[in-house]
């Protein structure tokens, strides 16, 4: 029961109170006050205001998996940005969980869980409601950025929140958690620098390996003994190292083995562990004697010896898999045979058996994702349902279809994909056409085009399935030529013949298609069709040409809008005629220029975006809420902005750019190459540089707070 509320209190409410009665200005006062309060904490709402739907293309690097101890089914997978996968089926549907540390370039080298967390820490609970969920699951991280390291992660709710877990800024490359029978388990994490063990990561880590050793270092896989916790297996770079005295005092134990062998994997026997594999990119190894002597084993050609990962059969000890860079091996006898299982393309980089079922295997790959076997290996099948990790460096929507998207891909098997049904399917695209090679790709009218980083375009031949070359320049006719001066060459006399038309060579920066003619920004000059891109010729925006980085045109081709080297230039009748524009001086030159409407211009320059409410006449930088750094993308859908940034993230602004707010979310965060939209879509589709394409949806009802707002009312006062 509350304690009764003293006279005395009672009494300076009661003053107080009539003060505020007696007092007009103090009431204003506090009304404002109140009213300032109320809007500091709506402003401070993160935006939720939309839906997020992955559209895929599904698949993509795998570097990790885990199995939950209290239900095999359950599958972590880890990723190459710190993102964290999960499965409740045995890898057949995966949701993305979380992203493990802040870092956005944190490649997760393992996840383990500990099965005897309960002692100090809270049950992890289930998006699903699954109340099977183990306790602790722990990741290992190093980071693209050498100077940034990595360090452990750990997480109590199925891998939706993270919190450091020590070792931050080391490179992680390996761990491995030990359970005992009494007291708590037992974490061993291999650096760069050495080897580190903790029974509670929270309190730190102890070293366990000499400091600054030349060659216990570059710790590159961990294993246990099962059956004695105190022994540990360290691979580095060079040889492998063992204690067996939990670190005290270390061991090399290489006899047998090819020097300077980079030891990728060690795997104990679970029901004889004197008998140790290995291996390293000399080849696959094994030892009788718990590492004393090395026996190469024969079977795997030279060139699979990189091997990952080694994995034993949980119920069939002698039954043992490696994951190499040309597939999936396995051994019936103990390593005495092998053979693959897999094609030789496949670049195996994780391997989860299912503990109760040991023929359900689900193998991570290069490229490729997620893959499973339910006959041990003989047959495998795709398991990318969810797990949405392709990295896009091109997206391209059809204006009159936006659920037909043309996607570019990197480190994928097939580099250009199509859907025609909002994501549902994805197929290749091709042949004929290489990422490498692509510049940016582009929905015509016709069909898809493309501008390659080497010059020259190519076009989407859908009867032929194939791309091709496209395009002819041709140049304008030569200028007549003055009269000669006395003694000049006879031949100045001549004119000079046009040259022929030629296959087009130049880099295009940008395209733009108008009913009447389509336009080209390239490194030399703006080109214009009037065929449908059969034929190009200069379009000329003064006495020089001058190259140019991007176009806009209304659907007639009258009014132009360019971003040339020296500024932008407008044009209402199509470019007969020209008009000159351009920033401050201290925005350093306009990239890319959007029109929302007739009157409302946004130029994305070298160190904001930039917008101007009437025509390009005066220009101001964004309004608040959004960084003064350069963009990657904006996407415009009435008077709602998407602005993908450089630096990472999404900014949108429901008011045509006078207020912004950052997308917060685990789906919002990464770098996002594209954003994009159409004229007739209501849907903002944003490319991920790791996570696939996902089509936002906003909420329409919002939108409606804004509907009302003219453009004079959005300047900035």
């Amino acid at each position: 029961m509350a304690a009764p509320q003293r006279a005395e209190d009672m009494t300076k409410v009661n003053r107080f109170s009539c003060t505020i009665h007696r007092d007009p200005l103090l009431r204003v006062f506090l009304f404002f006050t109140l009213l300032v309060l109320w809007t500091a904490w709506c402003t401070a709402v993160p935006v939720r205001a939309q839906t997020w739907r992955p559209m895929g293309p599904a698949g993509g690097d795998v570097r990790s998996l885990t199995a939950d101890p209290a239900d095999s089914r359950r599958i972590f997978l880890g990723t190459t940005d710190g993102h964290v996968f999960r499965s409740i089926d045995a890898g057949e549907h995966w949701e993305i969980a979380g992203r493990a540390g802040p870092r956005q370039d944190a490649v997760l080298t393992a996840l383990v869980f500990d099965p005897h967390a309960e002692t100090r820490g809270e049950p992890m609970g289930d998006a699903r409601g699954d109340s099977r969920a183990s306790y602790t699951l722990y990741a290992s991280t190093w980071t693209l950025d050498p100077h940034a390291g990595g360090g452990v992660f750990s997480s109590t709710d199925g891998g939706r929140t993270w919190i450091a877990a020590g070792l931050a800024g080391k490179a992680v490359r390996a761990l491995v958690i030990v359970g005992r029978e009494k007291g708590p388990s037992v974490l061993v994490a291999g650096a760069l620098d050495g080897v580190y063990r903790s029974t509670d990561p929270r309190k730190g880590w102890e070293r366990i390996s000499p400091e600054n050793d030349e060659e216990l270092r570059n710790i590159d896989s961990l294993a246990t003994d099962p059956r004695n916790p105190q022994v540990i297996y360290a691979g580095t770079y060079h040889l492998p190292w063992k204690t067996i005295d939990g670190g005290r005092h270390w061991l090399p134990i290489h006899d047998g083995m090819i020097d300077d062998s980079d030891v990728m994997s060690i795997s104990v026997d679970r029901s004889n562990p004197r008998r140790v594999f290995a291996s390293a990119c000399s080849g696959i190894y094994r030892s009788d004697n718990a590492g004393g002597v090395w026996r190469k084993i024969q079977g795997i050609p030279y060139t699979a010896r990189r091997t990952p990962v080694l994995r034993q059969d949980p119920r069939h000890p002698q039954v043992v898999y490696a994951g190499t860079t040309e597939g999936l091996w396995k051994t019936l006898n103990s390593g005495s045979s092998w053979q693959r299982v897999t094609p030789a393309n496949w670049v195996i980089n994780a391997l989860q058996i299912e503990e109760d079922h040991p023929e359900v295997l689900v193998i991570g790959t290069e490229q490729l994702g997620a893959l499973r076997s339910e006959d041990g290996g003989t047959t495998f099948h795709a398991a990318n349902e969810g797990f949405n990790h392709r990295q896009i460096v091109s997206l391209a929507l059809d204006p009159e279809r936006p659920t037909r998207v043309l996607a570019v891909l990197t480190n994928a098997p097939e580099p250009v994909l199509a859907t025609d049904d909002g994501g549902a399917t994805w197929l290749p695209l091709g042949p004929g056409l290489k990422t490498e090679s692509l510049r940016r790709v582009y929905a015509s009218p016709d069909g898809w085009w493309a501008a390659l980083e080497r010059g020259g375009l190519m076009r989407y031949d859908a009867q032929k399935s194939a791309w091709e070359a496209a395009g002819i320049f041709i140049a304008p006719p030569p200028e007549a030529p003055g009269k000669p001066s006395p003694g000049s060459p006879a031949s100045a006399k001549k004119a000079r013949k046009p040259a022929g038309p030629q296959p087009l060579r130049q880099v295009v920066n940008d395209m733009a298609f108008a009913e009447s003619a389509w336009f080209a920004a390239t490194e030399e000059n703006l080109l214009v069709s009037k065929d449908h891109g059969a034929t190009w010729s200069p379009l000329p925006l003064g006495p020089v040409n001058l190259p140019t980085r991007s176009v806009r045109a209304t659907p007639d081709g009258q009014r132009l809008w360019v971003v040339s080297l020296r500024g932008m230039v407008f044009s209402l009748d199509g470019g007969i005629t020209w008009s000159w524009r351009d920033l401050p001086r201290e925005a350093g030159g306009a990239l890319r220029l959007d029109t929302a409407d007739d009157q409302t211009f946004l130029a994305t320059a070298t160190n904001a975006l930039y917008l101007s409410r009437d025509a390009g006449q005066t220009w101001h930088k964004a309004g608040r809420g959004i960084p003064e750094a350069p963009l990657q993308g904006l996407a415009i859908i009435g008077k709602i902005l998407l602005a993908s940034m450089e630096s990472g993230g999404l900014f949108l602004s429901r008011d045509l750019g006078v207020t912004w707010e950052r997308i917060e979310g685990t789906l919002a965060e990464g770098f996002f190459p594209v954003v994009t939209t159409t004229v007739t879509a209501e849907t903002l589709y944003a490319a991920s540089s790791t996570d696939s394409v996902y089509a936002v949806v906003l909420d329409k009802e919002k939108d409606k707070e804004k509907a009302g707002v003219t453009a004079s009312e959005l300047i900035p006062k």
